[in-house]
């Protein structure tokens, strides 16, 4: 196939519910076989990638083929979690193109962010499909029923929490303690929460990310089935996050290590 030509019509399916890939999962840079903050998230025919920072987008390749993607989920701007999605956006522009577009769901400021990075070709609108997204919004992909909160963290953050025959998965992105997005979880089968940081905390200088104590905490009282943390940054003890986590959640904690997949 040349470069430029649509694909074939293709279709994958997961079978066996809502699934959960750890593409990457350090926070604020990657490191040696530990890309940044990405996911994968499949539900029959559905495929979301969820977030794309450093690392993601060959971690995903090593999944499926992302011209098979159903859509993509930026939370925002911050490079850790959107970048990749240039070196997606160079595979479909000036590989084997997909037609349609890929739907991208981002607030409102991150289309802009990125285009401006690529000049906003010709290329660049008719290779992705924006879709801007405010707190409270919802949005149906395929069989995933999509609505978002928005964050204690700057700039604007959206939280996902994707429905699909009858489980849920809410994720955190990047956030400090939020009485919103507690209420936003409630009742998911599982919460993937950021621990970014370790106790003691300095709240005064780092008030937009959470420890593994807070992020347990915030399970607890989401009353959420199952805590799976991530974007812990890379000179922290994750083992530490772990302990940290299960002092303030009584239910099964684990850590996102890239390559892990667990049912929803």
């Amino acid at each position: 196939m040349t470069p430029g030509t649509p694909m074939p019509g293709r279709q994958r399916r997961y079978p066996g519910g809502m699934q959960l890939t750890v593409l990457g999962s350090n926070g604020t840079y990657p490191t040696a076989g530990r890309p940044a903050s990405g996911y994968l998230v499949t539900e029959g025919e559905t495929t979301l990638w969820m977030d794309a920072g450093p690392g993601t987008y060959l971690a995903l390749c090593g999944e499926m083929d992302p011209r098979d993607l159903s859509g993509v989920f930026l939370s925002h701007r911050h490079p850790d979690h959107c970048t990749d999605i240039l070196a997606f956006f160079h595979a479909l522009a000036y590989g084997e193109r997909r037609i349609p577009p890929v739907p991208v769901l981002c607030p409102k400021d991150l289309a802009a962010t990125l285009g401006e990075m690529v000049g906003n070709s010709a290329a660049w609108s008719s290779t992705f499909e924006f879709r801007t997204l405010s707190d409270g919004d919802t949005f149906t992909l395929g069989s995933m029923k999509i609505s978002v909160a928005r964050t204690n963290h700057p700039p604007p953050t959206l939280a996902p929490r994707i429905n699909a025959n009858g489980r849920s998965l809410t994720y955190t992105a990047d956030t400090g303690p939020c009485a919103a997005l507690e209420h936003h979880a409630a009742g998911s089968h599982v919460l993937l929460a950021e621990a970014s940081l370790s106790e003691p905390r300095d709240n005064a200088s780092t008030p937009h990310h959470m420890t593994g104590l807070e992020a347990g905490a915030m399970a607890s009282r989401a009353g959420v089935g199952r805590l799976v943390l991530t974007h812990i940054v890379p000179y922290l003890d994750p083992e530490k996050s772990l302990m940290e986590a299960e002092s303030t959640f009584r239910g099964r904690v684990s850590l996102a290590v890239p390559g892990a997949r667990m049912r929803v």
